[in-house]
């Protein structure tokens, strides 16, 4: 059919191609900050850090593997815990509003009731801890599991014969796929709080291959390390929870409307933002109101840009009165929000002593 009709198909692409280079307005990606997930009490300087977790091992076995398995992911799971415990451990030394992080030693065991009411929690045994080892409060890792699921499938191997050459058999390939599962708390022993709770799951994939199934399950040797790695992201970034993190935003702005947003469009795409600015000024004294309105507008995107959100807020409140449509209102609210968030951002950053290192905008 499209042999039959070249012309009509290059017509319709050029008309979708012209239409998507035709857009009112272009998206453009800001850098910004979000407030804490976690904000802690100003009173909390001393933490400690425990883990509740146990081990456990499967008792019954369908094949030879599965029975290696179960003793590899026990012992996996002891380094696995030790390496999110150090994941979190590294990331609360570094914030500098506590006086002391400590590894404390525990029996306590909260981690069944992960999820659960904070009734379920024995709170007697945590503010125990808490007085003896003099903290104000308590990260833990609840809960954590690395369950194995392994599948096997014939699949050609090469290997090398007698002669030194490389030639295609008969083999087996085996994958084994690791879920690690771990629940994070923070307990306020004192208020019988549980502060926050989190529940990371991620797997790991891994492949061998060999002649039979035991040959292949034997030549998987990255596992193990893959999976310390993830744990030990997983507990550095629910560390990184107490702090503001860097997330980006997307904004629109206008690039249509009248002969000098067309060049401004060109001048920011070339990144010269404060030559397009110059002119977006300029239409903001056009006697057309959309167009005066288009650049009241893109004024506030590019006073956000550079940081200046005073400046941007009252940019955008000439667009919205000068037009009422959606495209205005949305963005005026979304500068108010993140100026409010700007402000959390700025006390959790001077709480935790980062704010000189840290740049909102």
């Amino acid at each position: 059919m499209f042999k039959k009709y070249p012309a009509i198909i290059t017509l319709l692409l050029g008309i979708l191609l012209s239409l998507m280079g035709c857009s009112a307005t272009k998206p453009h990606t800001l850098s910004a900050m979000k407030p804490a997930s976690v904000d802690l009490s100003t009173t909390m300087t001393k933490i400690g850090v425990i883990n509740e977790c146990n081990t456990t091992a499967k008792s019954s076995y369908l094949t030879r593997i599965e029975q290696l398995l179960s003793a590899k992911d026990q012992q996996l799971q002891k380094d696995g815990i030790d390496a999110a415990i150090k994941g979190l451990f590294n990331e609360l030394v570094k914030d500098q509003r506590f006086d002391t992080v400590q590894l404390i030693e525990t029996k306590i065991n909260n981690s069944m009731g992960l999820g659960d009411l904070a009734d379920n929690i024995a709170w007697d045994a945590i503010k125990e801890i808490c007085d003896a080892h003099g903290v104000d409060a308590i990260f833990s890792l609840a809960y954590y599991e690395a369950d194995t699921q392994v599948s096997v499938k014939k699949k050609t191997i090469e290997e090398q014969n007698m002669l030194r050459q490389r030639v295609k058999i008969p083999g087996n390939e085996i994958t084994l796929e690791t879920l690690i599962e771990n629940g994070w708390r923070i307990y306020d022993p004192y208020n019988q709080k549980v502060i926050d709770e989190l529940v990371f799951n991620d797997q790991i994939t891994s492949k061998g291959r060999g002649i039979d199934p035991m040959d292949a399950f034997y030549d998987i040797n990255d596992r193990r390390e893959a999976v310390l790695d993830q744990s030990k992201h997983s507990g550095s970034a629910y560390g990184l929870r107490i702090l503001p993190q860097a997330h980006e935003v997307v904004r629109e702005y206008h690039v249509r409307g009248s002969e000098k947003f067309v060049e401004a469009k060109q001048l920011a795409a070339e990144g010269n933002w404060q030559a397009a600015a110059i002119l977006w000024e300029q239409e903001t004294t056009n006697e057309e109101v959309k167009i005066k309105a288009k650049a009241c507008y893109n004024m506030a995107f590019y006073n956000e840009m550079n940081g200046n959100f005073d400046l941007a807020i009252e940019w955008a409140e000439k667009a919205a009165n000068l037009v009422d449509n959606k495209m205005s209102s949305t963005y005026l609210n979304a500068l108010k929000e993140r100026m409010s968030q700007n402000q959390i951002v700025r006390e959790q950053l001077e709480r935790s002593n980062l704010s000189a290192s840290v740049e909102l905008e």
